[in-house]
């Protein structure tokens, strides 16, 4: 069932909220304000999938528009969205989005809002609500990575899906998932992209080097998982700095860092000349949540801010209402 396009990065929409933009030599520097629009992230240089043919058999899925809990044969579940407007006539991206520790894919549906994306959206549920290799997993990293693949795989075999267009999101335990899989499976997700996401010990342990296009969001005020790094349950994990320090290297990113102010205190880093993406976005006091969406109390950023944020760097189009790009096509 999986296709193949090379129609990728597509077009990326205008965050909400952009105030100014300016050219950097180096992250974190000042900057001048410009009027000229942000350049998307730079084109990476050829990329193929390790996909192969679907082994999996297919799922009885929810009907266009819906969601659907689906149980595997191993037990382990998920929340499957179809977008409305599916038709097997087109190859579609696939999106992974994993939910935070003791949190629920059916909460991550809700902050998240992914649903109104052109895409198919998977929600796994993490084994007593956590993911490996986090030190309060009760799952072995190989037992979530092997869970991922079927998931893909089933998907895959159902679905008329973009083989060169498999993405994972996730938000805190979820994030830090999504950045292992990224260290792991880089031949099956194109890119990825980490929101609050605690970088624990293991996640970038023998990563494999081969670029994978990355985008964090992160609260510089988060009290859970600290912007500079810092030890949780027992075990230490890293500053955002280390790990974009990390993704530039493997990303083999030479030129210089563009920097673009956003809304309320948001500063978006490009790193340019890189042979995948590579994205920061730096929310000042922002905290843990999932920026702009409806967990938070506190509206940090625009609503919608970190969906169609993530969803700008992945090229998917379709927004939820209430964002500034809901009704751009």
């Amino acid at each position: 069932m999986g296709k193949t396009s090379t129609a990728w990065p597509r077009p990326v929409h205008t965050l909400v909220g952009l105030a100014a933009s300016a050219v950097c030599a180096l992250a974190l520097a000042s900057c001048g304000t410009s009027q000229e629009a942000p350049t998307s992230p730079t084109p990476e240089s050829a990329w193929t999938n390790d996909l192969g043919i679907p082994v999996a058999p297919m799922l009885v899925g929810p009907e266009p528009g819906h969601t659907k809990k689906m149980k595997l044969a191993s037990g382990r579940s998920f929340l499957l969205h179809v977008p409305e407007n599916y038709t097997p006539e087109r190859a579609w991206p696939v999106l992974l989005s994993f939910h935070g520790y003791t949190d629920s894919p059916e909460n991550m549906e809700k902050y998240s809002q992914f649903d109104a994306a052109d895409a198919i959206v998977a929600y796994p549920a993490g084994e007593k609500a956590a993911w490996a290799p986090a030190p309060y997993a009760v799952t072995s990293a190989e037992e979530d990575l092997d869970f991922v693949r079927t998931i893909v795989d089933s998907l895959r075999a159902t679905y008329e899906v973009d083989d060169n267009a498999i993405f994972a999101a996730g938000l805190s335990n979820g994030g830090g998932f999504a950045a292992f899989l990224a260290c792991r499976m880089p031949g099956t997700f194109r890119s990825v992209a980490t929101v609050s996401a605690a970088y624990y010990e293991g996640i970038h342990t023998d990563c494999s080097d081969r670029p994978v296009g990355r985008l964090d969001i992160h609260g510089t005020k988060d009290p859970v998982v600290n912007y500079e790094g810092g030890v949780r349950h027992g075990t230490a994990y890293s500053s955002v700095a280390e790990v974009l320090g990390q993704h530039q290297k493997r990303n083999k990113c030479r030129g210089d860092v563009e920097s673009v102010r956003l809304t309320n205190g948001a500063t978006r880093e490009t790193w340019t000349g890189c042979q995948a993406p590579l994205q920061h976005i730096r929310i000042e006091g922002g905290s843990h949540v999932w920026p702009g969406g409806n967990n938070s109390t506190k509206i940090e950023v625009g609503e919608g801010f970190a969906t169609d944020a993530v969803l700008d760097f992945f090229g998917i189009p379709g927004r939820p209402e209430g964002t500034e790009e809901h009704n751009v096509a």
